[in-house]
């Protein structure tokens, strides 16, 4: 999780960074923009992998509770 969002921040802070240089942005200002941008990409990627993975799990856990649920209406009828 740490290595993607690593990642992404990093590139969103080379592409803030190209795009802050080209609007002819001092380079302070730039550097410091891209830095902030960075935080927020490498956050909202953070956050966003942890409610994907909550999605997941809450999947896996409904379809094996639905599982369980067959197996024990399945036994009932049997005996």
């Amino acid at each position: 999780m740490r290595r993607t969002a690593t990642s992404t921040a990093v590139a969103a802070f080379i592409i803030l960074a190209i795009v802050g240089t080209v609007s002819g942005v001092p380079p302070f200002v730039c550097g410091m923009r891209a830095l902030v941008g960075a935080g927020v990409v490498y956050v909202l990627v953070t956050v966003a992998w942890r409610v994907a993975i909550s999605i997941l799990v809450g999947i896996i856990r409904n379809s094996q509770s639905r599982e369980l649920q067959t197996k024990d209406k399945a036994g009932e009828h049997t005996n």
